[in-house]
């Protein structure tokens, strides 16, 4: 953990927990930093995980949904492509299948 300077930020950020029994994802949190004013809950993208089994795939279709409702705007439309990757990336590093 260090300090950051004042002119580093990340561009996206996600948060991800799952709780997986018997192979089966019983309950995921998925959160989003970086796209707007405060963090944003991705149901979408929880609702996607929920009751399937631990996948590359899944969790390359469930990320396909963390930009479900953006409205981006001229110079923030890179941001949703950024975000569908990192929550992708995220969901790797918890979830297995790196």
């Amino acid at each position: 953990m260090r300090d950051r300077q004042s002119y580093e930020f990340a561009l996206t950020s996600a948060a991800v927990a799952l709780h997986v029994r018997g192979g089966v994802i019983r309950e995921a949190k998925v959160a989003a930093g970086g796209v707007g004013t405060v963090p944003w809950k991705l149901p979408a993208v929880e609702k996607a995980l929920i009751g399937e089994r631990p996948s590359g795939r899944l969790w390359a279709e469930a990320a396909r949904h963390a930009a479900d409702g953006a409205r981006p705007l001229q110079h923030n439309r890179f941001k949703v492509e950024l975000l569908r990757r990192t929550v992708e990336r995220q969901l790797r590093v918890v979830g297995g299948m790196k």
